[in-house]
């Protein structure tokens, strides 16, 4: 474990000078690159402006060492992070304590999928945003987000490296009943490992939701049924 700045990262995303001049780059000028989570919530409050968040759950799946965590749990009364990487995970955990946010999440070291099960982790050294990867067959536990039982939930982020289509699934009947907003990493080629590219859109499009905003390789999704004005986008 290395802590740079006020994060914890694991001692291999820190491996050489050039992945340490990135870490610092990332975590301390860019205080954990969580411009994309705050612009997303500037659309919400445009488009929502009664809409009282702080009421809420939210819920970061691929939370890595909690940058997206802590900016949830400012806004959401309650924040439910999935991270499946034991390294990544444990810094999570002290930076949650560190933060003075544990009371306000609740950490867990799993995958989320579409039905109950066990994944492992294969390693991916040259990606500095994330050092392990889901693989198949493991003893990590991988649980759907139904399972929760949540009927209050505002927010969902989805960043799971191409298995989004699953995390959907296993959400269908929390997104059906809460209606929450979703932003969803889209990366066509990860997807497609997993499921046919764009499947998780189409698949979240299906159940009654559009597309209202692309930010980096993200995109905010709203439930058409209370999108007041905001501005729709075509689908892929």
């Amino acid at each position: 474990m290395y802590k740079i700045g006020n994060h914890w990262v694991p001692s291999a995303d820190a491996r050489g000078k050039r992945n340490k001049a990135k870490l610092q780059k990332m975590y301390i000028q860019h205080n954990g690159s969580v411009e994309p989570l705050l612009m997303a919530f500037e659309k919400i409050r445009e488009a929502y402006p009664n809409n009282e968040m702080s009421t809420k759950s939210a819920i970061d799946c691929g939370a890595n060492v909690g940058s997206y965590t802590r900016e949830l749990s400012k806004v959401f009364a309650k924040t439910y992070s999935f991270e499946p990487s034991r390294d990544t995970f444990a810094c999570l955990e002290r930076n949650v304590y560190e933060w003075d946010i544990y009371g306000r999440t609740h950490l867990y070291n799993a995958a989320v999928s579409d039905t109950r099960g066990y994944v492992g982790m294969g390693r991916d050294w040259g990606r500095l945003s994330i050092t392990s990867r889901v693989k198949g067959r493991g003893d990590i536990p991988a649980i759907p987000l139904d399972s929760l039982g949540l009927n209050d939930l505002g927010f969902l982020k989805l960043d799971v490296e191409g298995f989004e289509l699953a995390a959907l699934k296993g959400a269908t009947k929390m997104i059906k009943t809460s209606k929450p907003v979703v932003f969803m990493e889209v990366k066509p080629k990860e997807e497609a490992k997993s499921a046919t590219p764009y499947a998780a859109q189409k698949y979240l499009l299906e159940l009654g939701y559009e597309m209202v905003a692309e930010i980096g390789i993200n995109r905010l999704y709203f439930p058409k049924q209370a999108m007041p004005h905001a501005s729709s986008s075509a689908s892929q």
